[in-house]
């Protein structure tokens, strides 16, 4: 009786296709670059009319204005606006949330398409946004409507929401959610987070980070007399060749155990990626400023990452007295990995199985994303990354995805739910 079920979910997930493609062309057409955040309100309401069109109850949860600064300080005071819609089943528990973000790095220049058309050639849907990952909220919005217009009713209760700023951070979209009080473990017994990671895979969890700046004093003077002053330059490049020789060879020694992809993020890394010094061409240069980008292994603490990268400067000071320089913390992201014998991991692993004919591959992000809140904050052990969207192509010119991998993840996402929730 099951596999009849089933089959009618799917057949009605293909008569759907059409409308799904549209859905997820109107989501790439709304530009939401990010920073600063833009046409954040226009793309909630486009995604809550179409729950209540789908008989969701939606709320609009705006981050207040006094928590801008702090939250999105990128986001040049523009509003930041989530979107949330309950589905209420037979019974108010079990509850799986699905969750998408829908802000996009922006598009830059080099696009043989507009990279807010939406083109669609070679089976592929064009456009920033299209992998990472607004094909993913069409899809788990529509895995659900697939099985309400196939005839079931679910037993236990579905959520979608779709948020703000993981490209900055997330701290306005679900950060903000899970502080609320929406996203936590009392409330939500299944969380699943659509990102790009490839249809065929299920990703446990991500690297951790670290973003820190290093900053060098020196003395002002005119560029013609360069010795009557201290070049703030010198004294970081001195620095860096000292992190070079003594800091990075033993951070990048370090190597995970777990299936981060690909497998040439698998070590930690150390790396300098932004420098700013100067005033002008002809003054010697007072102060020097390194941006650092610290990724962890799922082994690593954070906390003991800070004390490496501290102790390390330490000694550089005590090896240079000469050297006049301050270290801040910008941002810490801890490392997430969630156990594969749970129950939501078995159940997608299944529907993965059944819809494809293969198992799927368990794997962590080289980055981070918003997994980490409804783990870390929300307490919520049986989360996991799967979406129709591909990990390569995200951030890229002339980003896609393959409208067959956005079928796909409906099917499994509709599989899957049912499975959880149960049908009556």
């Amino acid at each position: 009786m099951l596999h009849e079920n089933v089959e009618r979910v799917f057949r009605q997930v293909e008569e759907m296709q059409d409308e799904i493609i549209k859905f997820t062309q109107d989501l790439i057409k709304i530009p939401t670059e990010n920073p600063p955040g833009r046409n954040y309100p226009e793309f909630a309401e486009l995604v809550g009319k179409k729950l209540e069109e789908f008989g969701y109850e939606v709320e609009y949860i705006e981050v207040p204005e006094e928590l801008l600064e702090k939250l999105a300080p990128e986001g040049e005071g523009l509003p930041r606006i989530n979107v949330m819609g309950r589905l209420k089943g037979v019974s108010e528990k079990p509850v799986i949330h699905f969750n998408g973000h829908f802000d996009v790095v922006p598009a830059g220049t080099g696009w043989s398409v507009d990279p807010y058309g939406a083109v669609i050639k070679n089976g592929r849907i064009y456009g920033r946004g299209s992998s990472d990952q607004k094909s993913g909220i069409a899809a788990q919005i529509f895995a659900i409507e697939a099985i309400r217009r196939a005839g079931f009713k679910l037993k236990g209760t579905v959520e979608q929401s779709a948020t703000v700023d993981e490209e900055t951070g997330g701290f306005a979209g679900v950060g903000y959610l899970v502080n609320k009080g929406y996203l936590t473990s009392d409330k939500v017994d299944y969380c699943i987070i659509t990102e790009c990671l490839n249809v065929d895979r299920i990703c446990i969890g991500h690297r951790g980070a670290m973003w820190f700046e290093v900053k060098t004093y020196g003395k002002k003077a005119h560029g013609c007399m360069p010795k009557l002053g201290i070049n703030a330059i010198d004294r970081m490049v001195m620095l860096l060749n000292k992190i070079n020789e003594q800091l990075r060879p033993k951070i990048e020694k370090r190597k995970t155990k777990l299936p981060v992809v690909p497998p040439e993020a698998r070590n930690s890394s150390l790396t300098p990626t932004i420098i700013q010094a100067g005033l002008k061409v002809n003054v010697v240069p007072d102060e020097c400023i390194v941006k650092f980008d610290r990724r962890l292994i799922p082994e690593e603490d954070t906390e003991d990452v800070w004390m490496e990268i501290l102790n390390a400067f330490s000694d550089l000071r005590k090896e240079n007295p000469q050297l006049q320089f301050e270290i801040r913390k910008l941002m810490e992201v801890k490392p997430v990995s969630v156990p594969t014998d749970t129950e939501v991991v078995k159940v997608f692993s299944e529907a993965i199985k059944n819809v494809l004919g293969k198992d799927p591959e368990f794997v962590l992000s080289p980055g981070f994303d918003d997994q980490r809140f409804p783990v870390h904050d929300g307490g919520i052990q049986q989360c996991i990354v799967y979406g129709p969207g591909i990990l390569t192509q995200a951030h890229v010119t002339d980003e896609y995805v393959l409208i067959d991998d956005l079928i796909n993840s409906v099917k499994v996402m509709a599989l899957a739910t049912m499975k959880l929730l149960g049908t009556s």
